[in-house]
């Protein structure tokens, strides 16, 4: 029995060696491959109750779509508005804890910012057709550059906490170029 035993441990050596003769293939994900609207599962457990009221807010904020009747814009930007605050006020309570879910909470506030530039965005083109000029014109670029300061955060400390939190740190990553994008120059 031994004797199978060592000649099956063997084999797997002598397999085993032979992938060291190959080249690594090296997969490197372009923008294209990310999902700019997807948010990736929590890859931690976590009893903060900050935490799970931030992802509650930020998660029906998110879920919170704009009706596109220009009349419906500024309660809809208001309901918005209060989530964000109310996101902030939950992050101060997780500077002091793990910067897993630090670095999660942020990456969760610049997708709140990022979806209420982009829907801005639609309701200044929409004010525009109708004739009108929008007195929020142009503060799109504002709250992209607040998304890009939550996206950096998010991205740093993702990157630096470990492996569990790679689709964090690659959707961050992704987001802050996103956002960098639509703030322009």
């Amino acid at each position: 029995m031994s004797r199978l035993v060592s000649t099956i441990v063997l084999g797997l050596l002598v397999l085993g060696c032979q992938r060291g003769k190959e080249q690594a293939v090296v997969i490197v994900p372009s923008d294209l491959q990310i999902n700019v609207n997807s948010i990736p599962a929590d890859p931690f457990g976590t009893s903060n109750p900050a935490y799970t009221k931030l992802r509650e807010v930020t998660d029906g904020a998110l879920a919170n779509q704009w009706s596109g009747t220009l009349d419906d814009f500024a309660p809809w930007l208001e309901a918005e508005t209060v989530a964000v605050e109310r996101a902030l006020g939950l992050l101060k309570a997780l500077r002091v804890g793990p910067r897993d879910v630090y670095a999660v909470a942020n990456g969760r506030i610049a997708m709140l910012y990022e979806h209420i530039a982009m829907t801005m965005t639609r309701a200044s083109e929409a004010a525009e057709s109708a004739g009108s000029s929008p007195d929020w014109k142009d503060e799109e670029t504002r709250v992209c550059e607040q998304a890009q300061s939550f996206w950096a955060r998010c991205a740093r400390d993702a990157s630096g906490e470990g492996t569990h939190l790679d689709a964090w740190d690659l959707r961050c990553r992704a987001g802050l170029a996103n956002s960098r994008a639509q703030a322009g120059p």
